[in-house]
Formats: structure tokens, C-alpha cells, sequence
């Protein structure tokens, strides 16, 4: 305004030279940007002003800027704002060389996954990156970005992948998460054979066993070797080794290490979910002798084999004998008939009677010397040829002395006792003294049957050899067990013997059942519940023997109690009377085994209905107790369900929720040790032992994914068979838990579940507000959660008894899940202070612009109308939603800072409200003077402001604005600010020359002007005349005015460029199409601010050629050529100069009357003016 008024207004100012003509943002969801916005003069010369934003998310660090280079940083808040949004604003500078605006644009994105194969926004693309790349599609699932694949899927998918996405996490755990959603088929594996066999090996072979697995994915296999003489390539195996869907493991047959015979050996492919055999059988080169030698050891197991069956009466003696020689014959044909063999036929002929054949097979050993090997074929000769006379004298004299040495040189051989003990007169008839050499002989480590069975034989004559349980005789009576050959006497004996043994042992307690199922009666109960007593009686698998004690009406003490601890789970059948009435008075047992007790009366109360009358009082104190600790099983959540009716406390309701939503699991895979349970709602998975094959978990929804953990912490999804078993039904504790204000996660999770069946009602409203506090559920969960809440108060928010429940939420966190419900909610409540706070932190956008004017015309009262930034950035948003009132409208006048244009659609606004705009009205006109924008409403605006008092200064500057508007850059303007201009001249104010020349020009363009006006152009043209400022626009005036200035014979080039150049202008005459004279040169004068004329005399038939040389400062450039003729006007008139051209045209044009006419005028006037003025001579 100084400079207008003073008169040092330059109106062609260079632009501004902005980094960024425009602002394009891209950036994720919560991720702000910064910025720089550089600004300078195109001549580098100081430049001021001011920067606003139009955006509350579009932030300027700068409010006001001076200096040569400036940079105004800004950011970008996109707090509140989610993937797909927009921001869309202008940042304003109004500086001193104009008015720019930037837009900005901004866009939240979510660029998802990015991996080698593209974008990964789906589990199908994310299953083709894993087909294709297992490594990277691992890296990505191990990645904390992978839960975004999901987002749109199965909500079960993100419980399997917590579950399968804890450390440690292997290629195995997304393997099976993939197998878990359903997408993917397991991998299994197929071997080309199962076995091979090598024999005759004279080197070392190399071989291959091809593996075949059915898909593509992950595979893990160990392999491992049992035989000393198989080597393999690899002990590890996986899916990256397989090509295509074929592996060929390579294995070595060490023939060095194969030794003598047939070597057998195993190659095991153990993987996850099985192991798979290869067995390898292979032999080197095998000598005759040592193929004897195994050929042998068969025979003789045969023959051995077939001589038990006969002393076992299994057989006869016909087919012992018979079976037996025709093994020895096959001996014999395989070259394998040896001494021993040659005894063995002559005992069977022996046995049989055939005494001729005996001989005949003792008779060629007669004269053989039996090696030191050979002491038990020696021993059994001797025997045989005395008692078949083949014996020499001298073999027959010392055979009974050789017999017994043999048998002190070899004490541990059953062959050579059995033969002493038949020919020695000593043993034959002291039975009690065999069976303590066959004890001896036990106790030296012989575990021959026919040791067991000599013994046995004993026993069975005469019961009284068995006088304790010792180790031999539990071996011999075993044995005879076995083959069914116990007698009832001994049965009976050792029942009573066991009583004396003083610790536990499982075999005799083996062969006290061997002797009950031999023969059954109470004494032998009696006897195997006294001794399992001595052990661990608590073993499940004793309870048989408990049942049949009590069943007997055994009095044993514990009996009863061990009765119940063995007791099978969830054993279904009515306890026996004594152990019911048993238990009433005398209780001792454990905590579970009482609960075994409990269940089962109340499973049978219909058939015993005193007992459960009587149990009553003490099972529902137990409940309370059991229920206090949080125990659970089948028999626990029996009682429960039975006992617990009234919860009377929140303590009680709490320890319920813990229990009511119990599942039973059993899994048969020895494998498993855990059994993990994966909420997708809460943060922390739930792991419960897997004992016995049985967990107890807690499920809350039907999505929870069940997994299993081996000892090696591997999980499986799908692949683990198994069974779930519901325990309570939690139905009828649900209300009263609700009522208590039960808080246990799992419980609330239960009663919100989101599945859409149970919508919030008034009564469960506190368990999902409790769920939105609390910490163990997942952010995703509780931003669903608190959804729910908000579209519950929204449909009803007419009910007065919720206003309690706003006031004490966490509206922040609600912010973040849906602002604009909550924003309504709260704007319709009333509750305007907590709305702002929301939006001062996430932002407006969404929000009705109806329910936002409602908020700030309140809001706005509630300030008192103090300038509050972010309530001025919320009513500029109502205004330009076209929202506004008187409170709205005052309040931006008063602080409203933004771009002129905008300000002046304020004012408009104001003024249909009829509202005081005096201020605005002075705001705004002295920025679009700083920021030289020429605004439409500027005239009308300034004659507002000074019909109300407006200052003289302000109204004299802004009319200077729009003179050189008008005059300099041909703006259209308002005849008010030409009145303006008229008053200052009237009142012979000092304004600059532009507001003069600016209103000459005006009346140039009139067709009538008022005596003031005329008078006042007259002036103006001889002010302008006087300092030699001519322009072509005189040429409008009509001649009275421009008649004293010589304007009528003028024709005028009038240019207009910047004020720092040069132009000069080239021309020429042509006269009758002659071209022939050249260009002349004349610089042009700068009339005013780069307003260049040049003035030329034509005549007629004379055209002027002419182009222009324009030198700025950093170009020079040349116009194209132009013509110049004189006016058709300037034939008509009585001057000197239009008679010339009437002259010469109607000679030109053959008019011979208007020529002497013309000609006649011209000499008149050129005799009158010698007349009236002559030439005075000196």
C-alpha cells in the first residue's frame, strides 16, 4: 500500500519460482512426510509474505517468510487416516510479488507384500510363491507384515498361523499351516522297493533307492542305517533335493565289512509324520564250512524244538520220532551229520525201543576222541554205550568217573547234569538233590527249557521242593504256566508263598495272574491284591483285581480306597454298595479320585437314589472346593454341573468361567506332548500337557485351532488325528457370570464372540467394554469389538442411560476404529468438547458436515470466540461444505486467514447475512494489494468498506491498484473505481500518474461524457502533453478535445513489453507497390512501464512496413512484419492535412471533381492563413 500510495508501485514484478508447481504424496498408512517447498524471485531479488494451508493435515512450519531463496518445510499428518483415503489442500503463499497456490495431494497407501513374484495381497498368491519359492515364501511368513495376506480370509487362518508361527519357527510349521487352511495336500513319500538282497559280493557296491513324494512343499527326512556294513550318502534329506518329485539316495554294501554269512541290515527315512524301511540283506562270498555250520545250528533247533513238544506231550512219540530223523537225514544230504547228530538218532532209537539201530548208530563212535569242544556229545556217548553194550571194557569200567569229571570241568552244562544225574546211583534216587543242582545250575546261567522242564517234573511230584518264590522257581513255574502245565496244588502254594516275599516284583506278580486264569478262585484274589499292595498299587491296570476283592467281599485294608484310585476315568457302572457306603464316613482318598467317586454316584442317581442323597451335601462342597482350585476332567465337570446352581459370588463366577468352557482331547500319537489352543482373539496361545493321550484345554469359539506339539517342539495342525469331547454345558452360567461382572478373558471372549448370533445388548455392554480395556486380546479384536459398541450406541442413542457409558469409555481407542460413528454418537449426545478432542487428533474427514456445524457453531460459543487453531481449521471445512450461520461466519472474519479468493466468498457470505464486515473488508483488501490479485468483488467491496467510515489511505491505494490494473494489464474495472479516481482528481489529491492516465483512457472508451468529466479529460490530455506522453487511445476522444495537440494527422505503432527493454522499431514507406526503399531504424519510446509508441505522418496511398527488435534482458527477439495505413477516417475534414489525402485519392481514383474541390479548399485556406498571419521580416 506504501508503495501505491507513494507512488513506487512497480506493477511488472518477475514471478515466483516455485520447487513444486504442485504436491504429490504417496505414503503408507500411519507414516507422516515431510516436505520443502523452495521459493524465489525469477531475478533473485527479496521477497516477503505469508503462507497458509487449507488443510489442517497440511502443516507449515512458516507463517511468514522474507529473504532471497526461502524454503518453507510442511508435513503431512495422517494420523486417523487409513489405506485409500486422500488428502486434498492448497497451500497459499501471498507474497509481495503475487498470490501463488499449491495444490497438494496426498494418497494413503498400502503397497502390501512386495516379493520377486510381484505383490503378495492374497493366501492364493502367497501358496504360488511358496510353490515356486519355498525360501521366500518363508521369509515372508516369518515376517510380521504376513498377517496382512489374511486380512479378507478364513478368520480361523490367523489363529492356525499364531499357533504355527512361534518360536522356534521351522519350514515345518508353515508346512503345515498351509496344510492347515486346506490349501495344500500333505507331502507324502513312496519308496521304489522295500528290499534287496545282495549275495556273493566280491567288492563293494554302489546302489540307489529311488524316493517318490506326491506334491510339492516342505519335507524333512533323517535317514538312518542299522548293519555295520550299509553307508549312505546323506543323513539329512529335504524337499530341496528332490528333482522334481524323484530323489536317489545313494548307499554303499561295505563288502569288507559283510564278514562270514548273510549280514542284515535297514536303511529308516524317518520323517514327521512316519518312517518308512528299506531293509538291505547281503552275504560275501561264503566258504562250505561255515554254510555247514549254519545249516547245523538250524538242525539242531529243529530237533530241539520237536523233542520239548514231545516231553511236553505235544506230540506223540511216533511223530517225534519220525520228524526228528527225517530232519537228521536232511542234515545228513546237506554234509552236516556229525557226532552230535549221530547221538541224537541213537537217542531216538534208544527212546523208542529200537535198540538194534541204537547200536548200529553208537557203534562207529567207539573208537572217537572226543575233543575238548565235545565234553557234552563225550558225556552223552558214554551213557548211551554202556546202557546199549557198545562200549569198550575200558570205556565201560571209567565211564561213570569220566561222566562226573566231565561234568566238574563244565558245572554250567544241562547236558552233562541230565546224563550224571541218570547214571549216577548218588542222584538217581535223591530227587531233592537233583533239584538243587538244577537250581545251581540256573544260578550259573543256564536258561534251558528242558532245565525248566527236569524241574518242573520234580515239582510236580512233590509240591514241597517249592518252599519259597525264588528266581529259579519263578523261571521253572513260569514255565510250566506257559504251557499250560501248573496244577491247582502249586497255584495254591505259591499264592500263599507271595505273601512272603518282601518287595514287589512284576514277574511273580505275572505268574500270580498266570495262576488265577489257571484256576480262579477268591484265595488267589486275595493273595495278588495283598502283593500288588507290596509295589505301586495305584496302576490302572490293577483295578480288575480291586473289583474282584470287593466283588468277593475281601476285607483287605486300602482295599477300598485303591478301589477308587485305580478306578478306570469315567467309569459308568454303580459303584459297589460297600465301597458307597464305605466312602460316606471314610473319606482319604485324593481330590480326583473323590471326584471319580462323586460322578459316578451322580451318574447313577436314578438307580440309587439314597446314596446320592446321602453324597449330597459333601459333593457340593466339594464342588466349591475342586471348582476354587480350577481343576477339571470329566468327573470334575460332572459334579459341577450337578452341584454348582446359585453363583453367589463374583469369585465362584470367576473360577467357573475358568472351567465351564472345557473340552476333553485325546490323541493316540505317542508323539504329542502338548496340545496348543490358538484364539485368534486373544494375544496368547493356551498350551495344556498331553498326558496319556488326553489334554483338558478350553475352547471359547468355534474358530480356535487346535494344535500339537511333539517333544522336539514341532507342531501339527492337521495332520494328528484326534477326538474332542465337550465336558459342560456353559449355557446356564453364562447370564449370571455376566451379572457378576466376570472378567476372565476366555469368558468375555465366550459372550462376544463375533459371529454374529449374539448382538450386544444392554445387559452384556460391560464384557465388551471390559474386552476394548483389556490387554490380552488381540488390537484387531478390540478395534471389532469396539466397532460393535459404537453401532450399538449409534442405534441407541435416545437412550439417556448410556450418556454414564460414553463418559467412561477410552474414546482414543475408539477413535482409532471408527471416528466418524463415534464423532456422531457424541455430537448427538452433546458431548461437543470430547468430539473435538477426537478430531483434533484423527481428523474430520467422514464426518456429516451437518453434525460437524453443529459442533463448531456450539463449540465456537463455548470459546467464547477465541481463536483456537484447530476450531478455525474445522469452521473453514463447514464453509467450504457450503454449511454456515451468523456464528460460523463472525467467528472466521475474525480469524480466518486464507487465500483473497476465499476470503472474499466469506465476505459474500457475510454480506447475505447482512453481517459487519468492515474489518474483513479492510483484511482483505490490503492482501490482494500485497499479493496484487484483482478480485471480481473488489469494487463492490471497497464501496462497502467506504460507506462505512473506511479509511482514506486504504480506499486511495486500493483505487491505485486497479488504475494500473486497467491501464497496465487491460483488467475489466468496475466504474466505481473509476469514480474513485474521478473524486481524487476533484479534490486535487496527489496520486500517482497512472490513477490520470488510467481515467483517460476510461473516457476514451465513453460515448458521452458530463460537463466534469470532459473538463477533466482536457486537463488530464494537456498534463499528459506536457510531459510528452502520447498514446494511441487519444485517437477516441473526439477532436474537440485532441484538436490543440495535433492528433488528427497521426497514426500510431503502440506496443506494450517489459519496462526494462529496448524495442526498436525497422520500417519503411511504400508507395504505388513500390518496395524498392529499405528499412530505417528508431528506437521506440518508452511511453510509461514498457508502454513503447512511435508516431507517423502517411498520406494516402502510403503504407508503412514495419517490425520490432525487442532486446529483455536475457533474450532478443524480432516480430513478424506488420503494415500501417492510414485511417479511411482521416480523408474527410477541412485540414490542411485530410485535403492532401482528398487530393490524392480522387486523383488516384480517376475523381476529377473531388481533386479540383479539394484543391480549391486547400489554396483558400493557404491564402487566408498569409492573409491573417504574415511574415514578419526582421
Amino acid at each position: 500500500m506504501e508503495q501505491l500510495l507513494n507512488g513506487r508501485f512497480e506493477y511488472e514484478v518477475p514471478k515466483l519460482t516455485l520447487s513444486d508447481a504442485q504436491i504429490n504424496l504417496t505414503t503408507n498408512e500411519g507414516e507422516n512426510v515431510r516436505g520443502e517447498l523452495h521459493v524465489a524471485a525469477e531475478d533473485n531479488r527479496r521477497i516477503k509474505g505469508m503462507t497458509m494451508s487449507s488443510n489442517r493435515r497440511v502443516l507449515l512450519a512458516k507463517e511468514k517468510f522474507s529473504g532471497t531463496t526461502v524454503c518453507i518445510p510442511y508435513g503431512l499428518d495422517v494420523k486417523g487416516l487409513s489405506a485409500g483415503d486422500t488428502v486434498d489442500g492448497v497451500i497459499t503463499i501471498n507474497s509481495n510479488l503475487g498470490e501463488y497456490q499449491v495444490p497438494v495431494h496426498a494418497v494413503i497407501t498400502d503397497d502390501g507384500i512386495q516379493t520377486s513374484r510381484g505383490a503378495i495381497d492374497s493366501l492364493e498368491a502367497f501358496i504360488k510363491l511358496a510353490e515356486s519359492d519355498y525360501r521366500e515364501a518363508f521369509r515372508l511368513y516369518t515376517s510380521e507384515s504376513f498377517l496382512k495376506v489374511l486380512q479378507g480370509e478364513n478368520p480361523s487362518y490367523e489363529s492356525l498361523y499364531r499357533g504355527m508361527s512361534q518360536n522356534p519357527v521351522t519350514y515345518q510349521h508353515m508346512e503345515e499351516f498351509l496344510i492347515g487352511t486346506g490349501k495344500k495336500e500333505p507331502v507324502t513319500l513312496r519308496l521304489e522297493k522295500t528290499e534287496q538282497t545282495w549275495d556273493h559280493l566280491d567288492t563293494t557296491v554302489k546302489d540307489c533307492l529311488n524316493l517318490y513324494k506326491s506334491t510339492w512343499g516342505y519335507t524333512h527326512m533323517e535317514v538312518e542305517v542299522t548293519g555295520d556294513f550299509l553307508e549312505v550318502e546323506k543323513k539329512v534329506i529335504t524337499n530341496e533335493d528332490f528333482i522334481g518329485s524323484v530323489y536317489g539316495l545313494e548307499y554303499l554294501i561295505r563288502k569288507e565289512k559283510l564278514g562270514n554269512g548273510r549280514k542284515y541290515g535297514q536303511i529308516r527315512i524317518k520323517t514327521v509324520y512316519g518312517t518308512y524301511v528299506y531293509e538291505v540283506k547281503a552275504s560275501g562270498n561264503v566258504s562250505y564250512e561255515l554254510s555247514n555250520r549254519m545249516y547245523e545250528k538250524k538242525g539242531q533247533a529243529a530237533l530241539a524244538g520237536l523233542y520239548e513238544k514231545y516231553l511236553l506231550g505235544e506230540i506223540g512219540q511216533d511223530e517225534w520220532k519220525e520228524d526228528s530223523l527225517k530232519e537228521l537225514e536232511r542234515l545228513r544230504n546237506l554234509g552236516c551229520y556229525y557226532p552230535k547228530q549221530q547221538l541224537m538218532e541213537a537217542y531216538i532209537y534208544e527212546q523208542t525201543g529200537d535198540l538194534a539201530n541204537a547200536k548200529s548208530v553208537l557203534w562207529p563212535l567207539r573208537e572217537l576222541k572226543f575233543t575238548q569242544e565235545q565234553m557234552e556229545e563225550e558225556a552223552w556217548y558214554l551213557a548211551m554205550a554202556v546202557k546199549a553194550s557198545v562200549a569198550t571194557p575200558d570205556q565201560e569200567m571209567t565211564a561213570q568217573t569220566r561222566i562226573e569229571n566231565l561234568y566238574r570241568m563244565n558245572p554250567g552244562s544241562y547236558s552233562i547234569l541230565r546224563v550224571l544225574m541218570d547214571t549216577s546211583e548218588e542222584y538217581r534216587h535223591a530227587p531233592g538233590r537233583q533239584m538243587y543242582m538244577l537250581e545251581e545250575l540256573f544260578d550259573l546261567g543256564c536258561r534251558s527249557p528242558f532245565l525248566y522242564l527236569a524241574a518242573y517234573e520234580k515239582l510236580e511230584k512233590e509240591a514241597g521242593y517249592l518252599k519259597k518264590l525264588s528266581p529259579f522257581m519263578v523261571q521253572v513255574l513260569h514255565y510250566a504256566a506257559r504251557h499250560g502245565r501248573l496244577n491247582e496244588e502249586l497255584t495254591m502254594r505259591i499264592g500263599h508263598l507271595s505273601e512272603y516275599v518282601k518287595n514287589f516284583q512284576p514277574v511273580i506278580y505275572r505268574l500270580l495272574v498266570k495262576c488265577y486264569e489257571a484256576y480262579p478262585d477268591n484265595d488267589m484274589v486275595d493273595h495278588i491284591c495283598k502283593y500288588i499292595m507290596k509295589g505301586q498299587p495305584t496302576k490302572n491296570e490293577y483295578f480288575r483285581w480291586y473289583q474282584l476283592a470287593v466283588e468277593a467281599d475281601i476285607r483287605i485294608t486300602r482295599l477300598y480306597e485303591y478301589y477308587i484310585e485305580t478306578m478306570p476315568q469315567g467309569f459308568q457302572s454303580v459303584l459297589p454298595q460297600v465301597i458307597r457306603m464305605y466312602f460316606v464316613y471314610n473319606n482319604t482318598l485324593s481330590s480326583r479320585k473323590r471326584a471319580s467317586v462323586y460322578a459316578n454316584v451322580i451318574r447313577n442317581k436314578g438307580v440309587d437314589r439314597t446314596t446320592y442323597q446321602n453324597y449330597r451335601k459333601a459333593m457340593e462342597a466339594f464342588a466349591q472346593e475342586a471348582l476354587m482350585e480350577g481343576k477339571i476332567s470329566e468327573d470334575y465337570a460332572t459334579i459341577y454341573q450337578e452341584c454348582i446352581g446359585e453363583i453367589a459370588t463374583p469369585a465362584l463366577g470367576e473360577a467357573l468361567a475358568k472351567v465351564m468352557f472345557s473340552y476333553r482331547v485325546y490323541c493316540d500319537d505317542p508323539k504329542i506332548r502338548s496340545v496348543i489352543v490358538c484364539h485368534g482373539e486373544l494375544k496368547e496361545e493356551q498350551s495344556y500337557p498331553c498326558t496319556d493321550g488326553a489334554a483338558y484345554i478350553q475352547l471359547y469359539t468355534p474358530d480356535a485351532r487346535i494344535l500339537f506339539e511333539d517333544e522336539k517342539r514341532r507342531r501339527y495342525a492337521t495332520t494328528v488325528d484326534y477326538n474332542l469331547q465337550k465336558l459342560m454345558d456353559e449355557e446356564s452360567y453364562l447370564e449370571p457370570c455376566v451379572t457378576l461382572d466376570v472378567t476372565t478373558p476366555g469368558f468375555l471372549l465366550a459372550v462376544c464372540q463375533n459371529d454374529g448370533k449374539k448382538p450386544i445388548t444392554l445387559e452384556t455392554l460391560g464384557c465388551y467394554q471390559h474386552i476394548v480395556q483389556m490387554p490380552e486380546f488381540q488390537e484387531s479384536y478390540r478395534h471389532t469389538i469396539c466397532r460393535k459398541i459404537l453401532k450399538y450406541y449409534a442405534a441407541h442413542a435416545g437412550d439417556d442411560t448410556l450418556d454414564t457409558y460414553l463418559k467412561k469409555m477410552d474414546l482414543m481407542t475408539f477413535a482409532s476404529v471408527d471416528k466418524v460413528l463415534l464423532c456422531e454418537i457424541l455430537i448427538q449426545k452433546g458431548m461437543y468438547t470430547m468430539a473435538l478432542e477426537i478430531i483434533s487428533r484423527y481428523g474430520y474427514e467422514g464426518i456429516s458436515a451437518e453434525s460437524l456445524m453443529k459442533l463448531t457453531s456450539y463449540l465456537i460459543l463455548d470459546y467464547d470466540f477465541v481463536e483456537q487453531e484447530e476450531l478455525v481449521y474445522l469452521a473453514q471445512h463447514v464453509f467450504e461444505q457450503g454449511l454456515y450461520n451468523e456464528v460460523i461466519l463472525l467467528y472466521l472474519s475474525d480469524n480466518l486467514l486464507g487465500s483473497v479468493e476465499q476470503m472474499a466468498l466469506l465476505w459474500e457470505r457475510m454480506r447475505g447475512f447482512q453481517l459487519d464486515t468492515y474489518a474483513l473488508e479492510e483484511e482483505i483488501l490490503l492482501l490482494s494489494m500485497f499479493g496484487r490479485v484483482y478480485l471480481r468483488q473488489g469494487a463492490a467491496m471497497l464501496e462497502q468498506y467506504m460507506a462505512q467510515k473506511g479509511k482514506e489511505s486504504v480506499a486511495l491505494a486500493y483505487s491505485s491498484f486497479w488504475a494500473y490494473g486497467y491501464f497496465l494489464g487491460k483488467k475489466e474495472t468496475d466504474p466505481y473505481i473509476f469514480r474513485c479516481l474521478e473524486q481524487c482528481c476533484e479534490r486535487k489529491l496527489e496520486v500517482d500518474r497512472i490513477c490520470h492516465l488510467a481515467l483517460l483512457k476510461y473516457y476514451a472508451s465513453l460515448d458521452t461524457y458530463t460537463e466534469k468529466q470532459e473538463k477533466l479529460a482536457d486537463q488530464i490530455l494537456e498534463e499528459c502533453t506536457e510531459n510528452s506522453l502520447r498514446f494511441a487511445f487519444y485517437r477516441k476522444f473526439p477532436a474537440r478535445l485532441t484538436k490543440p495537440y495535433q492528433m488528427d494527422d497521426k497514426q500510431f505503432v503502440e506496443v506494450q513489453y517489459p519496462a526494462g527493454a529496448r524495442v526498436t522499431i525497422h520500417y519503411r514507406l511504400i508507395r504505388d507497390n513500390d518496395t524498392g526503399e529499405s528499412f530505417k531504424s528508431e528506437p521506440m519510446k518508452n511511453m510509461y512501464q514498457g508502454i513503447f509508441v512511435k508516431e507517423f505522418l502517411l498520406f494516402y496511398g502510403e503504407t508503412l512496413e514495419y517490425y520490432l527488435t525487442v532486446e529483455l534482458p536475457d533474450d532478443t527477439r524480432q516480430t513478424d512484419k506488420k503494415l500501417l495505413t492510414m485511417e479511411e477516417s482521416l480523408q474527410e475534414g477541412n485540414t490542411k492535412y485530410q485535403l492532401i489525402n482528398q487530393m490524392l485519392a480522387g486523383q488516384k481514383l480517376g475523381r476529377s471533381e473531388q481533386t479540383e474541390k479539394a484543391m480549391e479548399q486547400y489554396l483558400q485556406r493557404e491564402h487566408f492563413a498569409r492573409k491573417m498571419f504574415p511574415v514578419l521580416h526582421a
